[in-house]
């Protein structure tokens, strides 16, 4: 028998059968079906600089949700805002594949996934005080943070990759000096913070530049002992050491925050790097 033609079959309609009740509706999903949008954010490093196994490895965005309330509580958490990781629950909070976290991403790539989540949350007008190198007075300044873009990398003949996704620049200009560097993480960054908060309170000066450089160098010529690298790191000429950190801004990929600068008092003009205060986060 053909089942086409079999008014028993399953859905059709019956002459005697009562009328099916009306659908209900779920108003409880109703009320939640127009929020939590998601958008993908281009990553500067194009997921290209992780190893295999890595979840950002191959991607070259990532899909994040808008803020919400959720969110603004982990930023006013004092807490968390003591401990320094306020910002990475955030990212991790606020990306949707759970398995990426904030501390094993690159720094640049989590910074892009920090600014597009200011947009998201407060709009794109940050308005910040920048201090003018040479008068030292501080300007008004409004900066549209969808004008910011990923930075362009240096050429790969001026560095060379390696299987570990570490890099060796060559100095050739001093004694053919090879140093092999490390792209530092969202763990790295919070360590580099932890460390001055400590040594802030130990009443200590700042070592943010040796500290930097001991973070990001993992090998000098043969060298690997951490101690000598230390050594290398405290004694190094002003001129090898201020190389090294230009030629690694060179080759890490991040969002290119330098921007226009004009000082109202008394008219210097240059790029300077947009510095990322409280009111990042909190605006007014």
């Amino acid at each position: 028998m053909s089942r086409r033609n079999n008014p028993e079959r399953l859905g059709a309609p019956q002459p005697d059968a009562p009328a099916p009740p009306p659908q209900a509706t779920n108003t409880q999903t109703d009320i939640f079906s127009f929020i939590n949008p998601t958008e993908f954010v281009d990553l500067p490093s194009k997921g290209e600089l992780y190893p295999e196994g890595h979840p950002a490895h191959g991607l070259d965005s990532i899909e994040i949700r808008h803020m919400t309330a959720k969110e603004e509580d982990i930023l006013t958490s004092e807490s968390l805002i003591k401990k320094g990781v306020a910002l990475d629950r955030v990212v991790d909070s606020l990306i949707v594949d759970k398995r990426i976290k904030a501390a094993n991403l690159l720094i640049g790539d989590k910074n892009a996934l920090l600014i597009a989540a200011r947009i998201t949350g407060f709009g794109s007008d940050y308005g910040v005080k920048i201090t003018c190198p040479v008068c030292t007075e501080q300007t008004d300044c409004s900066i549209d943070l969808n004008d910011l873009q990923i930075k362009d990398l240096a050429p790969s003949e001026d560095y060379k990759s390696l299987p570990n996704g570490n890099y060796e620049i060559e100095f050739p200009q001093y004694n053919n000096l090879v140093i092999e560097v490390k792209l530092l993480r969202g763990a790295d960054e919070r360590k580099l913070t932890q460390a001055r908060e400590q040594r802030k309170k130990a009443k200590k000066e700042d070592s943010l530049i040796t500290d930097q450089l001991k973070a990001i160098i993992v090998r000098v010529m043969d060298i690997t002992d951490p101690t000598l690298l230390k050594q290398f790191v405290e004694q190094c000429p002003t001129k090898i050491s201020r190389e090294i950190r230009t030629k690694y801004e060179t080759i890490m990929p991040d969002v290119d925050m330098e921007i226009p600068f004009e000082c109202s008092n008394c008219g210097y003009e240059s790029e300077v790097s947009m510095p990322l205060t409280a009111d990042f986060f909190w605006p007014g």
